[in-house]
């Protein structure tokens, strides 16, 4: 498919794209801007900077950082923006965004200051909502031929995700705004679909969204019996 005909698609999916990698170059080397911008718990609750809240997709660690999410904006949001339309779709990525934050902030909201940047929320969400959209479409993992059904990858990425939010090291992915993200497209995904006539909209929702949720709740007693432990 050449960029033209994607374009007349998925025009938000391409022009997100671009707006992603052409802010990676405008401030990789500019660290006042890029300070002004990432996600900081900090600095939202301290210092009222409630900006960072819905500005944290526009930097982005590295090229690979970033070309990572474009590739995934590539492959899943002209699935999300032909079915549910450009409009609907760039709503979905920015409460994706938004919900990303407020996920990692609730989370981490005993930590002095957890920082993460990156688009991964907003295309999370559009990933959750791609895979109740068409659930049984095939998701190969990166550089391993082999396929699975979406709402499969969709479930596992979800588990997989909270068992390493309860990593100590805060110097990693921000798995807690991937959290976030598909949280927001799986709550949607729900909606859209309820009452969840398919086996596998049931099987996401069950063991994907409803987790998801849980751990908002018990995330913090995870974390004492952990110390207690020694973990």
């Amino acid at each position: 498919m050449n960029i033209q005909t994607l374009f007349q698609i998925a025009p938000f999916s391409v022009g997100m794209i671009a707006v992603i990698l052409i802010a990676h170059v405008l401030l990789i080397q500019n660290t006042e801007i890029y300070n002004q911008l990432f996600f900081s718990t900090y600095r939202i609750q301290k210092l009222k900077e409630y900006h960072r809240i819905f500005t944290p997709f526009l930097v982005h660690s590295g090229w690979m950082h970033a070309a990572l999410n474009c590739l995934a904006l590539y492959y899943f949001g002209p699935v999300v923006e032909s079915s549910l339309g450009t409009f609907i779709t760039s709503i979905i990525f920015i409460f994706s965004v938004a919900g990303g934050s407020l996920y990692s902030m609730w989370l981490r909201r005993f930590d002095s200051d957890y920082q993460a940047v990156g688009s991964s929320a907003g295309v999370s969400g559009l990933v959750m909502i791609s895979i109740y959209l068409q659930p049984n479409m095939g998701i190969g993992l990166f550089l391993i031929p082999v396929f699975i059904p979406a709402y499969i990858f969709g479930i596992l990425f979800t588990l997989v995700s909270i068992v390493l939010t309860q990593s100590k090291d805060r110097n990693r992915i921000s798995h807690e705004g991937h959290l976030g993200g598909l949280l927001i497209g799986g709550l949607i995904g729900t909606f859209l679909f309820w009452p969840l006539e398919y086996n596998e909209h049931q099987l996401l929702t069950v063991f994907g969204v409803v987790p998801m949720v849980l751990i908002l709740f018990i995330h913090k007693e995870i974390e004492k019996w952990r110390k207690n432990k020694g973990y």
